[in-house]
């Protein structure tokens, strides 16, 4: 059983004095500091999205005394961690890797009583490769009519061709250097930092098929030095045993009644100091305070009637995001029979494919295919009927001898979901430093928090953005 949310009387009385002073007198009540909240109805902060960003600034507020009203457009928690409880791999359609370094996530944990083990299988060491129409081991792969590359290239595998030009020599003294403006003369696209490091055109075009990002042209290359650092310096990745959706499930259960769910954000604005919202079916809630988590492919759907800079609004209106498509597929072992490692990286539609294994038995069940950039959007054109026909088609071209021993489960993608619009922030080249500190400004009464305004990474860092947000929230009225 998961300890319970500390209540208002366990925080020291300075906190309760900046509690206090969140809104007006007679919203003192619903915190214990005087007149009755029926004086004036409603919460003391409104917070806008049930991901873990908005769960943690929510549980950071009601640990201080404040009511919070948690506002979520789908009709569950998490945002973009989406576990499938009803697989028994606990299949994941959203974040999953949780770094040793990651001590709020650990502690949050441990309160929840969920279990962190580390990632079995999620690096296997054989891989098969597809490539040019040729499948075949990764060991054969140097010496392979498949390999198109030339050069020291040759005896790089295709996943590992970013790596091989980006990973040494890197500028970033620390990985939290990474968005200050002192980095703007190395804030390139990750193309033009490839080419200048020698990178062949045929790597580029693997690249962007291997790349955890969209495009390579329209990509920073900070971003992708500031993961490299992060990376080396984890002693061990882990993952939640109950899955990542249960740490979410988990927090919005001790917030209970706080979190409202199918409420869709249609309008937000700032009106005689107090932040209003209003939702699709015409309610209204007003608070002193307001936290934002929404993804910005999601917050420039909304009617923004709030002291916005020019640079916040346009990095609100042009900021993309990067697409992800992650569909499931279950197997019968065709593996045992051709001989290959069940991970395989591709250039077909279905780019990497990672095996997915029993929860209690560690056997390999089936497969999870993670499609990024312009190969998500074209899957995504795809009804399901069509998608399915050319999953299957392709496995079958890949791995003969799964034909007909392949099914396909579901697929969910990021960048077609209307209240994410991808799956992180991708931050464009030349702008990293001043759109990284645009969206961490408040607007009025609105402070903003979520993976776009974090500083630690994954999963983490959204729980960090959601509590730093909460607690300058907190200053700022007791100050």
């Amino acid at each position: 059983m998961h300890k319970p949310i500390p209540s208002g009387g366990e925080v020291d009385l300075k906190r309760r004095q900046a509690v206090k002073a969140l809104g007006l007198s007679a919203l003192g009540g619903g915190l214990g500091f005087g007149a009755s909240r029926a004086a004036l109805p409603g919460p003391d902060v409104l917070v806008l999205g049930a991901g873990l960003a908005g769960l943690a600034a929510a549980r950071q507020l009601a640990a201080a005394g404040a009511l919070p009203l948690v506002l979520e457009a789908r009709e569950r928690p998490g945002g973009r961690t989406f576990t499938r409880f009803d697989l028994p791999d606990r299949a994941e359609f959203g974040a999953v890797e949780i770094g040793d370094s990651y001590a709020r996530i650990h502690a949050l944990a441990g309160v929840c009583g969920l279990e962190i083990a580390p990632m079995k299988g999620s690096r296997p060491t054989g891989l098969t490769l597809h490539v040019n129409g040729q499948t075949l081991a990764a060991d054969d792969w140097p010496e392979s009519p498949a390999n198109p590359l030339a050069g020291t290239e040759r005896q790089v595998l295709p996943n590992r061709l970013e790596a091989h030009y980006l990973a040494s020599d890197i500028p970033l003294p620390r990985a939290a250097d990474w968005d200050l403006p002192t980095m703007r003369s190395d804030d390139r696209s990750i193309t033009a930092e490839l080419r200048a490091r020698g990178a062949s055109e045929e790597s580029l075009r693997l690249v962007n098929v291997a790349g955890n990002h969209n495009h390579s042209d329209a990509m920073s290359v900070l971003r992708w030095w500031r993961s490299a650092l992060l990376f080396s310096q984890e002693t061990g990745v882990g993952r939640l045993v109950a899955g990542t959706g249960a740490l979410a499930r988990c927090m919005a259960a001790e917030l209970g009644s706080a979190v409202r769910y199918g409420s869709v954000v249609t309008a937000i604005s700032s009106e005689n100091g107090f932040a209003k919202v209003r939702l699709t079916n015409g309610a209204e809630f007003r608070a002193p305070r307001c936290i934002c988590t929404l993804p910005l492919p999601a917050l420039r759907k909304v009617r923004l009637k709030l002291p916005l800079d020019a640079t916040l609004r346009r990095v609100i209106s042009e900021a993309a995001y990067t697409q992800v498509t992650v569909a499931l597929f279950d197997a019968d072992p065709f593996w045992e029979e051709d001989g290959l490692a069940t991970a395989m990286w591709t250039d077909s539609p279905l780019e990497r494919l990672f095996p997915r294994t029993h929860a209690e038995t560690g056997e390999c069940i089936g497969f999870k295919a993670f499609v990024n950039g312009a190969g998500a959007a074209a899957l995504d054109d795809l009804d399901e009927a069509t998608f399915k026909d050319l999953a299957l088609a392709t496995f079958a071209k890949i791995r003969p001898s799964s034909a007909g021993r392949v099914r396909y489960l579901a697929r969910h993608s990021w960048g077609a979901d209307p209240f994410a619009g991808g799956a992180y922030a991708a931050w464009p080249p030349g702008q990293v430093a001043q759109w990284r500190a645009a969206v961490r400004r408040p607007a009025g009464p609105i402070h903003f928090a979520g993976e776009h305004t974090a500083a630690a990474p994954g999963l983490e860092g959204a729980i960090r953005s959601g509590e730093d947000a909460a607690e300058a929230l907190l200053q700022a009225a007791a100050s």
